[in-house]
């Protein structure tokens, strides 16, 4: 079957989507009027304060999730580009090209098609970017991005507006196009919003079957935990739209302001750990720019190599459970545990300081326990344990499991140990 998208359709859709705010408009007028939906507009106090405060709440707060599987670059502008990615390990790219969709399909990238749709986009407009979904290749298409950060990049348009769209093409994009998420961005949640911020921003958490966050700690040397704390109170926002959404967080590698210069890698690490560990399904960046990276140093290989080091860290973990929390100190603490029972720990600290044993930016990984850490009296029981059939994995892995038996008070006790191969 393939779309039909009539223009009386579209107009519909705009039509229908404007009118969708007036159902809401209690909670969202004032916002609209007073801040016009500018994410920087924060409440008046001491900033260092307000952060504190608002984040107080996830300090020490468990987070269960596994590590992050895709990876996603912004904005690639040639057919080679798209080959070297795909070397690099990234899985998807989000392209403000339509014709280089078949290009990404034939080097095994998956495709999220960029848009930039307002209360303003002519009808044609909308028909036309539909059209283009249909012709990318059938299982590529995995995201329809409606517009990026309306909230600055279209302070006019009102957030039902994006509701009623979503409302409108779900059902089109379910029977034509199974698999491919409508997705949005937006610039935040930030520390210093009150709550009529999160309830006004939460429409758009009504709007998409994605949502895309760009914590960006590194402008103007902010704290880098900020990766983390924003992916909480995203999920804070879910709670109030009352959906569970998969997140794109979107780190920086693009000039920042007002020294125009590109991150430091390490800190670029730091933030993309915490974004792995923390519940993220998609790590992103913008943007692919080579004239930008080339200017500075070592910057393009280095890169290469933290890529590298990710996808290492995907596939490696991509069977564990893991449990992360942010600790007082500005350290990330994630605890990571195979389907066996192996369990590594991962600290991360996002300070630019040394904490406790930890460097300035130092990630550090322990594994705490597997047969070769055995207590003594365990270990000497090796003898008598029984070794059960090794089996696969589903992740691809052989694990062997040991049942070490031994005498506890007269009851017989049973220690799971597994050793991999």
């Amino acid at each position: 079957m393939s779309f039909r998208w009539k223009e009386t359709f579209i107009v519909a859709v705009c039509c229908w989507a404007s009118s969708c705010m007036s159902s809401q408009r209690v909670r969202a007028q004032e916002l609209s009027e007073n801040s016009n939906h500018d994410a920087a507009a924060h409440q008046p106090g001491d900033p260092v304060e307000l952060r504190r405060l608002s984040n107080e709440e996830y300090i020490g707060k468990k987070v269960r999730t596994t590590v992050t599987q895709r990876f996603e670059m912004y904005d690639p502008h040639s057919k080679q580009a798209l080959a070297d990615l795909k070397a690099m390990g990234f899985t998807q790219v989000i392209l403000d090209w339509p014709h280089l969709h078949k290009a990404a399909s034939d080097v095994g990238l998956d495709v999220v098609l960029a848009n930039w749709w307002t209360q303003d986009t002519k009808p044609e407009e909308i028909e036309e970017g539909l059209e283009r979904a249909q012709k990318v290749a059938s299982g590529s298409l995995i995201g329809f991005s409606v517009m990026d950060e309306p909230g600055r990049n279209a302070p006019d348009t009102p957030f039902g507006f994006y509701i009623g769209l979503y409302e409108q093409l779900k059902p089109k994009f379910a029977e034509e196009l199974s698999g491919t998420r409508l997705e949005i961005s937006h610039w935040g949640p930030m520390a210093s919003w009150d709550s009529r911020y999160y309830d006004y921003f939460s429409f758009l958490y009504e709007a998409a079957d994605v949502m895309r966050i760009m914590p960006y700690p590194d402008l103007y040397e902010g704290p880098l935990d900020d990766v983390f704390f924003m992916i909480q109170r995203s999920r804070r926002m879910m709670r109030i739209a009352d959906r569970e959404l998969p997140l794109v967080v979107i780190l920086q590698a693009w000039l920042l302001p007002p020294n125009g210069k590109l991150p430091e890698i390490e800190e670029l690490r730091v933030m993309a750990w915490q974004a792995m560990l923390s519940g993220t399904e998609t790590v992103s960046f913008f943007e692919y720019n080579l004239d930008v990276w080339n200017e500075t140093p070592e910057f393009h290989e280095q890169f290469r190599q933290l890529i590298a080091e990710l996808t290492g860290l995907s596939r490696r973990y991509r069977c564990y459970s893991v449990e992360t929390e942010m600790r007082e100190d500005g350290v990330l603490n994630s605890m990571l545990m195979s389907p066996s029972g192996l369990m590594t720990q991962i600290e991360v600290n996002t300070r630019r300081h040394s904490v406790g044993a930890l460097k300035p930016l130092e990630i550090r990984k322990t594994q705490i326990r597997s047969l070769h850490d055995c207590p003594p009296h365990v270990a000497s029981l090796q003898t008598n344990c029984c070794p059960v059939a090794a089996r696969k994995m589903s992740c691809g892995h052989i694990r062997r499991i040991v049942l070490c038996r031994r005498s506890v008070r007269g009851r017989r006790h049973l220690k799971h140990f597994c050793r991999w191969r």
